[in-house]
């Protein structure tokens, strides 16, 4: 009986090693296949974002300031010459694990300063907006982003247009950063619990 108990408790220990080891390779989080249906060469960062990073591959203005939360965060350089555009798949990038994406939107474009955002950016389509969370910019006539954000599973992450309507009030296209999505050690954690419990039935 004893014996039968250890053997138990050594195969939980090694399941969860393993759901632990599986979950830090899955944190290996790899943004590819980056298309823009403007044809411009949208690219990731050459390293995650801070005070002092380049956001557009057109621009040369800079981050003053931006959440802890978001420091170092992998991130997409759009191209500010796309702030007009329009399209429900303006954007197409894949991603190997689920992510969260955050979305710098232009707070011109925001309600507070009398903008409205495009229909795809809105809680009804799963983003989340945190008005508090700003990302202060060199670029003098905007001042700072509001960020929104949602998840997504791995796969293709799709985005659309800076203006796409109802739009109004951007001057500037938006910037993309992504990070692992926190539903990754939930899931871990899940299945490791469900495992546990169907041990000890038996």
């Amino acid at each position: 009986m004893y014996l039968k108990f250890l053997i138990k408790v050594l195969f939980v220990c090694v399941l969860l090693a393993f759901f632990s080891v599986s979950l830090s390779l899955a944190q290996d989080l790899k943004v590819t296949d980056i298309k823009v249906t403007s044809g411009k060469q949208y690219k990731l960062g050459d390293k995650g974002i801070g005070v002092g990073t380049t956001y557009y591959i057109d621009r040369a203005y800079t981050v003053n300031a931006l959440p802890k939360e978001l420091e170092g965060c992998m991130f997409i350089m759009t191209a500010n010459d796309d702030k007009n555009s329009t399209g429900a798949d303006f954007l197409k990038f894949t991603v190997n694990i689920n992510a969260e994406v955050w979305l710098a939107h232009d707070s011109r474009g925001e309600k507070e300063k009398g903008g409205t955002p495009p229909e795809w950016l809105s809680e009804k389509n799963g983003w989340v907006k945190h008005p508090d969370m700003i990302m202060e910019v060199t670029d003098a006539n905007m001042g700072f982003f509001v960020f929104w954000s949602k998840e997504f599973k791995k796969g293709q992450v799709t985005i659309g247009g800076n203006a796409d309507p109802p739009a109004s009030g951007q001057g500037s296209n938006y910037v993309v950063l992504i990070k692992p999505g926190k539903s990754l050690a939930v899931e871990s954690k899940g299945k490791a619990i469900t495992t546990w419990a169907k041990l000890r039935i038996y």
